[in-house]
This record gives C-alpha cells, sequence and structure tokens, in this order.
C-alpha cells in the first residue's frame, strides 16, 4: 500500500486539478500538468517498488527511472488491459474522448509522435498509433492511448506543443482519459499489499497461477 504522505500528496494534487474545470487554453494546460504531476509519481511509486522488490532491474552504475517505460508499459500492465478498458468503456465522457482522438489521428488534425530534438512528424508512428486504436484487440487500443498521453506529456514539456487555442481539441479528450487513468492507478495502488504483483491477464504464464511477477 502507499504511504499516507504518498495519499496526502495525490489528494492535494487532485483537488488542484479538479479546480480546473474550463476548457480555454490555458486551464487546459494547466490541467494537464497537474495531473501529469499525480501521474507521474504514481508511477515512479510503482517502478521503485518493483525495482526494491527483484520484479524488474534498474541497469546502469547510476540506474534512473525509465520514465517513458515505465509511464507506459509498466502502468499498463499492473493495472491491466480489461480493469482499464473496463473503466472507459463504462464512462461515456471517456468513450467520447477516445472517439474523439480517433477521428482527430484520422483527419490528421494533429501530429501525436514528433522527434523529440527537432519536432518533427514521425508520421509512421502515428499511422500505427491510428491502427491501434482502431484494433479489436483491447490491448493494443489501451497500449495506443497510454501512448498518446504520455506522447503529449513529451510534447508539452519539451515545447513541441503550442500555447494555442486549436490545443484544446486534443486536450480536452486527453485530460479526460489522463484523469480516468490516475486515479485508477491511484486506486489500485493503495490498495494493493504486493506492489509488485501483475495480473495474469497480459501474461503467457501457466494459467494455473493467478498471477506473476515481471
Amino acid at each position: 500500500m502507499i504511504s499516507q504522505e504518498l495519499r496526502e500528496f495525490c489528494e492535494r494534487w487532485f483537488q488542484k486539478a479538479r479546480g480546473y474545470q474550463g476548457q480555454s487554453i490555458r486551464e487546459c494546460f494547466d490541467k494537464f500538468f497537474t495531473l501529469f504531476i499525480v501521474y507521474n509519481r504514481l508511477y515512479a511509486e510503482l517502478t521503485l517498488s518493483w525495482a526494491r522488490t527483484g520484479r524488474i532491474k534498474l541497469s546502469g552504475r547510476n540506474p534512473s527511472l525509465p520514465d517513458a517505460k515505465a509511464a507506459k508499459e509498466y502502468v499498463h500492465r499492473y493495472v491491466g488491459t480489461n480493469h482499464i478498458w473496463s473503466n472507459l468503456q463504462n464512462d461515456d465522457q471517456c468513450q467520447l474522448a477516445v472517439s474523439t482522438i480517433r477521428k482527430l489521428l484520422e483527419n490528421q488534425v494533429f501530429v501525436i509522435k514528433l522527434d523529440r530534438l527537432r519536432g518533427e512528424p514521425r508520421p509512421e508512428e502515428d499511422k500505427k498509433l491510428l491502427e491501434d486504436l482502431r484494433s479489436e484487440n483491447r490491448h493494443r487500443e489501451v497500449g495506443a492511448l497510454l501512448d498518446i498521453i504520455y506522447s503529449v506529456r513529451c510534447n508539452m514539456f519539451h515545447g513541441h506543443k503550442g500555447f494555442d487555442s486549436v490545443q484544446t481539441e486534443i486536450l480536452v479528450p486527453v485530460n479526460l482519459l489522463l484523469d480516468k487513468l490516475t486515479v485508477l492507478l491511484y486506486e489500485r495502488l493503495s490498495s494493493d499489499y504486493d506492489v509488485g504483483m501483475l495480473p495474469l491477464e497480459d501474461s503467457n504464464q501457466d494459467m494455473r497461477s493467478p498471477w506473476r511477477r515481471i
């Protein structure tokens, strides 16, 4: 389970995020940054827990957090495809958000995948994201959504997403999904007595065992 300090930290930042109710470009940016602070802290806690208990190994003489892998792969595997999927399907706003993002990619309104140094588009990677969003495979679709959220984060943090009102078209639905995902991760970590365990659903392990380790 997470510490009381981390619980209070998350609740405080969740409250700040809830204060952004509008859809202006300023509020969209601020809400995303605020929510990502919570998300980042939680996936870091998950990753460090796995490292301490030997579920993963952080390589190098001075190992650092594998940020992209933690935000996408580790969260996906820990919270679980089916749990994320069902919660998105049971939330009308989240369903609309997914549909909106899919249409934005189909119409090439936004470029999601950018070169971090130069900010140049990577059309083949955007094409792959769209294929995954259209897939009937839940794992692929959930993975694409996690990738999109993290890619938007990178574009914003590295200065490749302009502070322009047009950005609200992508940020409004992304914020909805980031909010939902962060809450799911927070709830799971809050109730988990063994953070290093992973649901079987994403595993190829022996079906007789209800859990597996990374």
